[in-house]
């Protein structure tokens, strides 16, 4: 179940992260703009996709949190291996990074899949 819930959102953010590094690779100065917090909003959106097709898929809440906490390693790592290396940012930074995309998309599932389930009636 697991694969059929991160298979979309995981390919998407990596597009996502591809476009960004590609970005601000050629535009340097997109860096100053590029910073967690106007990431947030995208991380909250995809982390709401994930708690949203968890329970759609037939899981419950705890199950959307693990989704969620598996898509979120994703940005954690590319936030501190990826950009935080290779753009130059530093580990300290990267990692800062890394721990808040983490929790913008566990928030977003949180927020994602307790939507669904008051809609529902469903439980934990």
């Amino acid at each position: 179940m697991l694969i059929k819930i991160l298979k979309w959102p995981v390919i998407s953010l990596l597009i996502t992260g591809a476009i960004h590094f590609t970005l601000e690779a050629v535009l340097p100065d997109l860096k100053s703009l590029f910073i967690p917090s106007s990431l947030a909003n995208l991380f909250l959106a995809y982390g709401f996709w994930v708690g949203y097709k968890t329970i759609h898929f037939g899981g419950n809440y705890l199950r959307a949190i693990l989704a969620a906490i598996i898509l979120g390693i994703l940005p954690f790592i590319l936030d501190t291996l990826g950009f935080g290396m290779i753009l130059g940012r530093g580990l300290p930074a990267g990692t800062l990074a890394g721990v808040y995309g983490f929790s913008m998309i566990l928030f977003g599932s949180l927020i994602g899949s307790a939507y669904v389930l008051s809609r529902t009636g469903n439980g934990m």
